[in-house]
């Protein structure tokens, strides 16, 4: 990790350094390995501001934080920081979680697919096509819950199919 200082009518002590440096401690540990770090002090009366750039690969975090103390400027704008970072390590977590619940739906489909090949009966109903009208057939549909009715269309003697329609209405499949 590359830490550089830049004072602004300060001078940059030791002790400011190290206190810096053992507060970035906890960031390195959230992230991993940071690129760069630049902190810039400045103080101007009694106004004592700190401003901390963090570069990494991916991305880029800034702080600037303003007291009457340097110390507390810099823990201040470190705290700061260490949100961010934790904010965006778990933005990055969710995505990683995400690809990874995409992935297994993705496998869990071909698996559904693979199994498509090799389909079979579950269960079946054996129907007796009864001799009967048209209307006959659709006023059975409506009194019973089922969806549909196969049934001889004593007109035409051939086997036809009365159904319900999503819309309400009734729909004839006739061969």
């Amino acid at each position: 990790m590359k830490v550089e200082y830049t004072g602004r009518q300060i001078e940059v002590s030791p002790a400011i350094q190290e206190f810096t440096e053992e507060h970035l401690k906890k960031i390195r540990k959230i992230l991993g390995e940071m690129l760069e770090v630049h902190v810039i002090l400045t103080v101007e009366k009694y106004r004592h501001t700190a401003e901390i750039n963090l570069k990494s690969r991916t991305f880029k975090i800034n702080g600037i934080e303003e007291t009457h103390d340097m110390y507390a400027s810099i823990n201040a704008v470190l705290e700061k920081i260490e949100r961010q970072a934790l904010k965006h390590k778990g933005k990055k977590i969710d995505k990683k979680r995400k690809s990874a619940a995409t992935a297994q739906a993705t496998v869990r489909a071909e698996a559904v697919s693979g199994n498509s090949e090799a389909r079979r009966v579950i269960r079946s109903s054996s129907f007796a096509a009864k001799p009967m009208t048209v209307e006959e057939a659709v006023q059975e549909v409506d009194t019973s819950n089922s969806e549909f009715i196969v049934f001889r269309n004593a007109e035409s003697e051939r086997v036809s199919v009365v159904y319900r329609r999503r819309d309400g209405n009734f729909g004839l499949i006739e061969p």
